[in-house]
């Protein structure tokens, strides 16, 4: 019984010391370790990234006549591909005031306008309130055409900004009104809560022109609470006496 319980525990591995390898219990000889097929990996290849289209320079009429025309009728706009109705800026060159936001409104039925009516006789008010009649100032948007998301992708935000640079260099307004989150971004770098902390310059050429950055009458309609914030936004800019 002894000597079987030695065989046992020879068997077993008792006797062996732990960094021995161990015995096998049912089989006579270790059996070798199967070998590890390699598993063939399928590489898929990521698709690139597809690249923003490429924008061409435009060339930029320096009358102003002629530039409105180029707007008007030019199918190498940045836009050209939103829309077919393009809505043209409007008023008198060197007015006190140029006005302008990111794009046409749309006012329903398919058609556009810088402003829509509601949104106008709001923007005619805030004029007056600086003493800047509506009849001397120059409304403008960035983009001629609406988008049909309603928003510009950053990759035209270079050619629209060296546009509207030009395009302040031909009218030569003395104070710069911009509306909107979107224009601050093209135009100063900073969103719309950054901008409004200061006066604001934009250079164009050899001039520099003071600005400010404020809320589009629509916010200012959708949300009565914000017209105070913009009546401090617009006191900004030096007042101007109405003739």
């Amino acid at each position: 019984m002894i000597q079987s319980l030695q065989d046992w525990w020879s068997l077993a591995g008792v006797d062996r010391d732990y960094s021995d390898l161990p015995s096998a219990l049912l089989a006579t000889e270790a059996a070798a370790p199967a070998p590890v097929a390699e598993a063939a990996l399928a590489v898929t290849e990521r698709a690139p990234e597809p690249a923003e289209p490429e924008q061409r320079a435009e060339i930029l009429p320096r009358a102003h006549a002629d530039f409105v025309a180029w707007l008007a009728g030019s199918p190498d706009l940045a836009e050209a591909d939103w829309s077919r109705q393009r809505v043209l800026p409007e008023g008198v060159l060197e007015p006190e005031v140029m006005v302008v936001s990111a794009m046409p409104e749309k006012t329903g039925h398919g058609a556009a306008a810088l402003f829509s009516p509601p949104h106008r006789a709001l923007l005619d008010r805030m004029l007056a309130a600086i003493g800047c009649d509506s009849q001397n100032s120059y409304l403008a948007t960035i983009a001629v055409a609406p988008s049909i998301t309603g928003r510009i992708d950053d990759h035209l935000w270079m050619p629209l900004k060296t546009r509207l640079l030009h395009h302040v260099g031909l009218v030569r307004p003395k104070r710069i009104i911009c509306f909107g989150d979107t224009m601050a971004k093209i135009l100063f770098g900073e969103d719309l809560l950054s901008a409004r902390k200061n006066k604001l310059f934009v250079n164009h050429g050899s001039s520099t022109t003071e600005a400010i950055v404020t809320f589009h009458p629509r916010t200012l309609l959708e949300r009565p609470l914000f017209k105070a914030e913009a009546w401090k936004d617009l006191q900004m800019l030096t007042r101007i006496d109405a003739p």
